[in-house]
């Protein structure tokens, strides 16, 4: 008998939760499918249910779903991902999406994503009713949907919201679940007043670089990220001055260059702290951080943790997964003697 690989991972997540939670239910599951909600260990009644794709592998990997008819979802993009995204047939977006990126798709919309690369996304699968209810409308009131699958969103607050959930399974049981609850609120609150603080994110858009500029400045921030980069330079492998550059960096990406740099650097670090032994300090000077204290900041700032914190989690999890395979190759062997 040999066990497949989304056994394992079924079985390896159900056995992490069950370590974190000892109702067995973790606040925040591994998606085994892109945009689909765990069949498994879902509490009754909950009117949100949160998952999460992510990796940091680098490949290509094309996925589709469709939208419940009873949920909308709303995907939160946690660090910048290269994609191509659709919904409904209808393009959406073709490029890097940055943090705070949200897609929200109603029900029975069928959504298609190519993923070039590592990718982290929160998913909240929300219950309808609920929608109504913030909204103050009934189930099949318009106003009460969050209709906004053929453009992409850029927010903010929605995505350090976002970061804050992802505290909630660090919590006891019932605080956790307490704290979840009330920003899954706070977020569906937020994108139903999108009016306020939402801006429509079009790649590329009026007074934004356009593609081939865009994708010549994040060539050229991938492949210095070690080293210093002036905003000079960085506008000049585009052909504009800094000014026009600075300001149609921003129109189209919704981040400041600087930003944008800044976060890319803290996700190659990620990367390094989980696939090298390199120390800390060694990884800080690695991807362009002059000193240890100003990478360790600005990681605490972005990802929410300092990094040997992070890295540490990070290994406690992975040792888990291996012992847990080991364990079931074991009883593999048993039953096939």
């Amino acid at each position: 008998m040999r066990i497949t690989e989304l056994q394992f991972a079924s079985r390896s997540n159900t056995v992490s939760s069950l370590a974190r939670d000892p109702t067995g239910v973790s606040i925040i599951q591994d998606e085994l499918e892109w945009r689909t909600r765990p069949q498994r260990a879902i509490p009754s009644g909950s009117a949100v249910i949160v998952t999460r794709w992510q990796t940091l592998e680098k490949q290509t990997r094309e996925v589709k779903a469709i939208t419940p008819a009873d949920s909308h979802v709303i995907g939160i993009t946690l660090r910048s991902s290269n994609m191509r995204l659709s919904a409904a047939g209808q393009a959406i977006s073709d490029g890097i999406a940055m943090p705070g990126t949200v897609l929200v798709t109603a029900p029975h919309i069928p959504a298609q994503c190519t993923f070039r690369g590592p990718y982290d996304v929160l998913h909240l699968h929300v219950r309808n009713e609920l929608i109504a209810e913030c909204a103050g409308d009934s189930p099949d009131n318009e106003a009460g949907r969050l209709c906004s699958e053929f453009h992409l969103l850029q927010n903010p607050v929605v995505e350090r919201l976002a970061h804050a959930l992802l505290e909630a399974d660090e919590m006891s049981e019932s605080l956790g679940t307490i704290y979840a609850e009330s920003i899954n609120i706070a977020i569906v609150s937020r994108l139903l007043g999108s009016a306020h603080g939402v801006t429509p994110c079009v790649q590329p858009k009026a007074g934004g670089l356009v593609k081939w500029r865009l994708k010549r400045a994040i060539d050229y921030i991938e492949a210095n990220l070690a080293g210093p980069m002036s905003l000079a330079n960085l506008a000049s492998s585009t052909g504009l001055t800094r000014m026009h550059f600075a300001a149609q960096f921003r129109a189209a990406t919704g981040l400041r260059p600087h930003e944008y740099l800044l976060r890319r650097r803290i996700e190659r670090a990620q990367e390094l702290l989980l696939n090298s032994r390199m120390s800390v300090v060694d990884i800080a000077f690695s991807v362009g951080f002059q000193t240890q204290s100003h990478f360790t900041c600005a990681f605490k700032r972005i990802v929410g943790q300092p990094p040997s914190a992070w890295r540490g989690a990070h290994e406690s999890e992975a040792a888990q997964r291996s012992s847990i395979d080991a364990r079931y190759k074991m009883t593999d062997l048993r039953d096939a003697a």
